[in-house]
């Protein structure tokens, strides 16, 4: 049998759960008589629904938890995604929250998070989405953070102009006019030697020899081409830092985790660096190209303690050119290609799955990284409920 006592001072509410004390200093006697009525219904029938009524009304992060959907802790008040044991931040529970409030979907948080509990150290779990939040970061629907990256051309003599050309009014005609590439040709404007797309419709109503044009082919297919690299002009190219790395679009760019540093202290060290368009827009000059790429949560190593607007990751996925114009990125606002980066994240998780049922962890330790100490019953958990989620 539960015990339940309370006792009201003022606006105080005194309450007594199975021996617990807990205290509530409430604004106005309305706030402590509402509290005062619902402790009294649990302690005449004490049920699992009643006394989480109390704790709702006693603790906000367990309200905001109860009205998302999500669970809490009456005794830690650590907030957790159903059926998980990892607390969620503080940060991406008011974020949901709002999200709830305003009938946002809440795909790409939940998702987002699904992802970075992936990651085995708690700091970067702790300060990921505080650091998003305070730059110009985009979350898929998939959960990827969408980023930039400053690269230079591995050989400027061997710059695929259309490829460039062709990934970049790609994510034009997704971003601004939101239809199909598909739904547009590329062709050669022979008088100007230049690149330009217009309608399937119209271009193939026009007589090639008399518009003095060359066709080359639909813009979502000569993208696929790209992507998948049968295109062997693809331009390559190289980080800014080395310039010995061999940087292609539609393949991740990887360094073990373990040779990666884990510090947040450090800003500048082991890893591979993307961050917000404040970053990439004053890191190099003007001959620099800026990649959007794809980062999974979960492959985060460092989260700067101050304020660079770049992080560390062992792995980024760079998908396309962006307009950068004036010292100025277009910023790319919505989620493009994911099903081309999802094939790489599956083939990841049925790795660690593995390693998991062989009692191995299933990411490695970063350098300087906290320790993982969470269950392997609570990892194998997470990584088959995303393997699950995105196989649907």
């Amino acid at each position: 049998m539960k015990s339940i006592e309370c006792a009201k001072v003022g606006n105080t509410v005194n309450i007594i759960i199975n021996g617990k004390f807990q205290k509530k200093n409430c604004k106005n006697a309305e706030e402590s008589d509402q509290l005062v009525e619902v402790v009294l219904r649990a302690k005449a029938n004490p049920t699992d629904e009643n006394i989480k009524a109390i704790h709702m009304l006693l603790n906000e992060k367990t309200r905001i938890a109860m009205l998302c959907g999500l669970e809490a802790d009456s005794n830690t008040g650590e907030v957790y995604l159903a059926g998980f044991n990892t607390p969620v931040p503080q940060t991406l529970i008011d974020v949901i929250k709002e999200y709830h409030e305003n009938q946002y979907p809440l795909n790409a948080i939940i998702n987002f998070w699904k992802l970075l509990m992936i990651n085995p150290d708690t700091r970067v779990r702790t300060s990921l989405f505080d650091f998003i939040q305070t730059h110009d970061f985009i979350l898929t629907d998939s959960g990827y953070m969408v980023v930039y990256k400053a690269v230079h051309y591995k050989d400027e003599q061997k710059v695929d102009v259309l490829s460039e050309f062709i990934s970049n009014q790609c994510l034009h005609v997704k971003k601004d006019w939101k239809c199909s590439p598909n739904k547009y040709m590329v062709y050669k404007n022979l008088s100007t030697d230049s690149y330009e797309i217009s309608k399937v419709s119209t271009v193939e109503n026009w007589d090639q020899k008399e518009k003095n044009i060359e066709v080359i082919g639909k813009l979502g297919d000569l993208y696929a081409k790209i992507i998948t690299n049968e295109d062997e002009s693809t331009t390559v190219y190289t980080d800014m830092h080395t310039g010995s790395m061999s940087i292609i679009l539609g393949q991740p760019v990887i360094m073990d985790r373990k040779e990666c540093d884990g510090d947040p202290a450090n800003d500048c060290s082991y890893g591979l660096h993307c961050g917000a368009t404040k970053y990439v827009e004053t890191f190099g000059n003007r001959d620099k190209v800026i990649l959007v790429c794809f980062v999974n949560p979960a492959n985060v190593v460092a989260v700067p303690n101050y304020d660079h607007s770049k992080f560390r990751t062992t792995e980024y996925f760079p998908y396309a050119v962006a307009s950068y114009e004036d010292g100025k990125i277009d910023i790319i606002e919505q989620s493009y290609y994911e099903d081309d980066y999802k094939t790489y994240e599956i083939e990841e998780l049925e790795e660690q799955i593995n390693k998991v049922r062989n009692a191995e962890l299933p990411v490695e330790k970063a350098k300087h990284a906290e320790p993982e100490e969470r269950p392997m019953s609570e990892l194998l958990k997470i990584l088959e409920t995303r393997m699950i989620d995105i196989s649907e």
